[in-house]
């Protein structure tokens, strides 16, 4: 069974420290003062901060306005922790198939920007991340199946399987996708990260 509050203190909770950010955000600007503010919560974070330090087992991984650790990280930590749902992330190997650069590995095929791609070509030990928001279902591209549907209002989050490949993708309600069902996905691959295995260091903005 599930008890439905109609004032969880979980949703009081959210407006108050949506108010607080505010608050903070205008004091500081009207003051005019230069202020630390430390969290764990990356919402705060992104939303109230100039520049974003953040730390990883006591190193820092990025020091940098909000909007590029977002669209810039340079480490696969910050790729995966900055953001939600988190990045998508999946091993590949990438090649030039008809001089295009493409990253590969047994179940998926991307094909890369050529600015992108020649900074990891030759290499077979790359992740490939990318955005929930910058994969669409679309009428043909490759083809996986709906493993996991989670409405959430404005969005539906979508798993979709492909192989052994399990994609976040957000898509819309109206589309009613249910779980079993064949879907495309369609790659917005100016969007596309690429980081070293090993080192978990970008291929591109390090």
């Amino acid at each position: 069974d599930i008890l439905l509050f109609d004032e969880p203190l979980s949703n009081l909770d959210a407006r108050l420290r949506l108010t607080m950010r505010g608050e903070i955000k205008r004091l500081q600007l009207n003051l005019g003062i230069t202020s630390i503010y430390v969290t764990h919560d990356q919402v705060e974070a992104m939303t109230m901060a100039d520049r974003v330090a953040v730390i990883h087992r006591g190193a820092l991984q990025a020091y940098c306005p909000p909007e590029e650790l977002y669209d810039r990280p340079r480490t696969l930590f910050v790729a995966s922790f900055v953001g939600n749902p988190p990045m998508n992330l999946w091993p590949a190997e990438v090649v030039r198939e008809n001089g295009a650069c493409e990253a590969r590995n047994k179940d998926l095929t991307v094909t890369l920007p050529e600015e992108r791609g020649a900074k990891a070509y030759g290499r077979d030990d790359v992740l490939l991340g990318l955005r929930a928001e910058d994969i669409q279902v679309a009428e043909t591209g490759p083809a996986g199946e709906v493993f996991i549907v989670e409405p959430l209002g404005r969005d539906d989050l979508l798993t979709v399987r492909i192989g052994a490949v399990d994609l976040h993708v957000l898509a819309d309600p109206d589309r009613h996708l249910r779980i079993g069902d064949p879907v495309h996905l369609a790659f917005d691959t100016d969007k596309v990260q690429l980081f070293d295995q090993q080192t978990e260091q970008s291929l591109l903005w390090a």
